[in-house]
């Protein structure tokens, strides 16, 4: 399994999204679900966001978030993906970085 963090940059003031916020929560709670992400909030102040994901590789990581309501909008864009090796973490932590 490969490790990402990610980094979404607002294309628009963020007063534009609230008719696309329960649509990126119910987005972000099946990530969640299927065991694809660990955190993610906004920034502060809000210019975008984070957000902590697992996929077996970039390419089904994108395919994850081909269907993200604030980029398919066009009003948030991904402007940074790393991938990451978690070397080192909290224990609370080990089955999450640990899973295959």
């Amino acid at each position: 399994m490969k490790h990402f963090l990610l980094e979404g940059e607002y294309l628009v003031p963020f007063e534009e999204f609230s008719d696309l916020v329960p649509a990126h929560r119910a987005f972000l709670q099946n990530g969640y679900d299927a065991g694809h992400f660990l955190c993610s909030g906004p920034q502060i102040p809000a210019r975008g966001g984070f957000l902590l994901a697992r996929a077996e590789n970039l390419e089904k990581l994108q395919e994850i978030l081909a269907d993200e309501p604030f980029t398919k909008a066009q009003k948030m864009r991904f402007c940074r993906i790393t991938e990451f090796n978690p070397v080192q973490h909290q224990p609370i932590l080990k089955d999450w970085f640990a899973k295959a």
